[in-house]
């Protein structure tokens, strides 16, 4: 019983010593120490730099608007009448088509009756003329004959002596005339033509309605001819000239456009140049007005320099090379900027520059190039 005893107590102290020595070995064992250079070198990408000749061509986005938006108001009072073309938003209309018909039929029928009277007039001084002015009588006799009660005046004849004017005014012969001649010129306004190929924008009337004075009825837009807007950066629209051809570039096709005009002063708004562009829309797969596309100026001056992505660039103006595998901070020159490039100068053939962007690096920086 006693050696069993002695035996169980031997055992346990031997179990005990060997976790207390198992224990000691593992916190005595010497932790490997890591690379210190492992530790600070950083993959980054970059390549060889190396100067090239690049066409200038830059490409923005602009705006595509009618090259003639015109608000539609009447300068007399009275029912709107349909004219030649449904008058409805988005209707499509033609040069000279009546657009807006204001009811004019009392204005027509005072107009004719003027005329009548007028026609009276004239018939009554002819034989005062045949006799006090003999050799005038036959121009005379020929604009009564062209005087017609549906159809606009015809020309006053000239009267060559001072004698002759005074009979004419002494009758109420010019009087009447130009009273006509205004009466005409009043029932002008009661019909609106259009004054090129396009489409109603927008109508605030429907037939029918009262038309008050001075009130917008419709506006209208030119659809044979667009004008594209473009904000250009000054540094690039100086070497933009009117007249030059432009790339007009959509989603899945691309026109030919040509410079109108360039603003001489910069939007206080986006700091940028407007430049204007005409556009003749020639098919089914014409742009529409307001639509956004790329416009691509090709300009002649070549740019010498190396490009680099946006991301690269730092400050502007500054960017990172490698140096014995250390990051060194240089400054550069923006060339031209691109969709998503910049062409940037100041950077030697054998520099190897940084082509992506570094967060959180610091100038000093050990690296290694990465594939």
């Amino acid at each position: 019983m006693r050696s069993k005893i002695l035996y169980t107590v031997v055992g346990i102290t031997i179990l005990i010593l060997s976790v207390f020595i198992t224990g000691k070995l593992i916190m005595n064992k010497p932790v490997p120490k890591k690379s210190d250079q492992a530790q600070s070198l950083l993959n980054v990408k970059a390549k060889l730099a190396e100067n090239t000749n690049y066409d200038s061509n830059v490409k923005y986005r602009g705006r595509i608007s009618s090259y003639e938006n015109i608000s539609l108001s009447t300068e007399v009072t009275g029912k709107i009448i349909q004219g030649d073309v449904p008058f409805k938003t988005g209707q499509d209309f033609k040069t000279n088509d009546l657009l807006i018909q204001i009811y004019n039929e009392d204005v027509k029928a005072a107009l004719m009756s003027g005329k009548s009277s007028f026609m009276r007039t004239l018939s009554a001084i002819l034989p005062d003329i045949s006799i006090d002015f003999p050799e005038e009588y036959n121009k005379w006799k020929e604009f009564f004959s062209l005087v017609r009660v549906d159809k606009d005046l015809p020309e006053l004849p000239e009267t060559k002596t001072e004698q002759e004017q005074i009979f004419l005014a002494s009758k109420g012969v010019l009087t009447e005339y130009y009273g006509l001649c205004q009466q005409e010129i009043n029932l002008k306004k009661y019909a609106i033509y259009a004054p090129f190929n396009g489409s109603f924008k927008n109508v605030s009337r429907e037939i029918g309605a009262v038309a008050s004075m001075g009130a917008e009825l419709a506006s209208i837009i030119r659809t044979d001819k667009l004008e594209v807007i473009v904000p250009v950066l000054p540094e690039d629209a100086k070497w933009i000239k009117p007249g030059n051809p432009v790339n007009l570039i959509g989603i899945n096709e691309t026109k030919t456009g040509k410079i109108s005009r360039i603003a001489d002063f910069v939007d206080a708004s986006t700091q940028s140049v407007n430049i204007y562009i005409d556009y003749y829309p020639n098919g089914d797969n014409s742009f529409l007005e307001g639509e956004f596309i790329d416009v691509e100026f090709k300009i002649s001056k070549k740019v010498t320099g190396i490009m680099i992505p946006r991301e690269a660039l730092l400050n502007n103006n500054q960017v990172y090379i490698i140096d014995d595998g250390v990051l060194k901070l240089i400054p550069v020159k923006v060339e031209r900027s691109l969709d998503d490039h910049f062409i940037i100068s100041g950077i030697s053939d054998s520099e190897i520059i940084v082509i992506e962007s570094l967060a959180d690096v610091k100038e000093g920086t050990k690296v290694v190039i990465r594939n």
